[in-house]
C-alpha cells in the first residue's frame, strides 16, 4: 500500500498543479470573450440609437413641412391641414421619446463596455504596451463623449421646438380662419428657423455618431 501511495502521489500533485493553470485560463479567455459580447452590445446600442435619431430627424422635417402648408402656404383644406400637422407631431412625439430613450440606453451599455476595457487593459504586463491601451481608452471616451454632447445639444432644440409647435397648434385650434394664419405668419419665420437649427444639429450628431461606431464595427474584424 505505501508502495502504491508513492508511486500515485507524483501524478495526484500534477494534477493540482494543473488545475489552478487550467482555471486561471478559462478565466482569462472568459474576460477576453466578455469583452467581445460588451463591445458588440454597445455597437448595436449606438447604431439603434443613430437609427432613432434619424427617424425622430424626418418626422421633424414632416412635421415641419405640415405646418407650412398650413401656415405659410395657400391651402384650400384649412381643417384637413389643421388635422395632418397635429398627426404628424403626435409621430414626431413619439419619435423624440423613443430616440431618447435608445440614448440612455446606449450610455447604460456605454459604461459597461469602458469598465470592461479598463478592466481588460490591467492585466497588459507590458507598461508601454498598457499605456499605450489607456490612450486609446481615452480617446475613444472622449469620443463617444462628443457623440452624447452633439445628440444632445440637438435634443434641447428639439424641447423648444416641440414647445413652440404646441403653442401655435393651440393658437390655431382656438381661432382657425385665414385671418389667424396670417397674424401667425411673423411667428412662423422664427419657428422654421428653430426647425432649420434642429435640423442641422442632428445631422452634426450623426455626422459624429456613424464613423464612432463604424470604427468599433471595423476593430472587431
Amino acid at each position: 500500500m505505501r508502495i502504491s501511495m508513492a508511486r500515485t502521489a507524483p501524478f495526484v500533485l500534477s494534477a493540482l498543479l494543473v488545475v489552478p493553470s487550467m482555471a486561471a485560463a478559462q478565466t482569462a479567455e472568459r474576460s477576453r470573450t466578455q469583452g467581445l459580447k460588451e463591445t458588440d452590445r454597445f455597437v448595436k446600442a449606438g447604431g439603434s440609437t443613430v437609427d432613432a435619431v434619424s427617424n425622430a430627424k424626418l418626422q421633424t422635417q414632416k412635421t415641419l413641412d405640415a405646418y407650412n402648408a398650413l401656415v405659410t402656404l395657400p391651402t384650400t383644406n384649412m381643417k384637413g391641414d389643421y388635422k395632418k400637422l397635429m398627426k404628424s407631431m403626435d409621430g414626431m412625439n413619439a419619435r423624440v421619446t423613443e430616440a431618447q430613450q435608445k440614448i440612455d440606453e446606449m450610455k447604460q451599455t456605454a459604461d459597461v463596455y469602458f469598465a470592461g476595457r479598463a478592466e481588460n487593459i490591467k492585466s497588459i504586463q507590458d507598461a508601454q504596451l498598457q499605456e499605450r491601451a489607456k490612450q486609446r481608452l481615452t480617446e475613444s471616451q472622449e469620443q463617444f463623449g462628443a457623440v452624447v454632447q452633439s445628440l444632445s445639444d440637438a435634443g434641447k432644440v428639439l424641447e423648444l421646438f416641440r414647445k413652440e409647435l404646441a403653442d401655435h397648434i393651440t393658437y390655431l385650434g382656438s381661432d382657425l380662419t385665414p385671418s389667424a394664419m396670417t397674424s401667425l405668419k411673423p411667428d412662423a419665420e422664427k419657428f422654421n428657423a428653430r426647425g432649420q437649427q434642429l435640423l442641422s444639429e442632428t445631422d452634426k450628431a450623426l455626422g459624429a455618431a456613424n464613423p464612432y461606431f463604424q470604427g468599433l464595427r471595423s476593430s472587431q474584424s
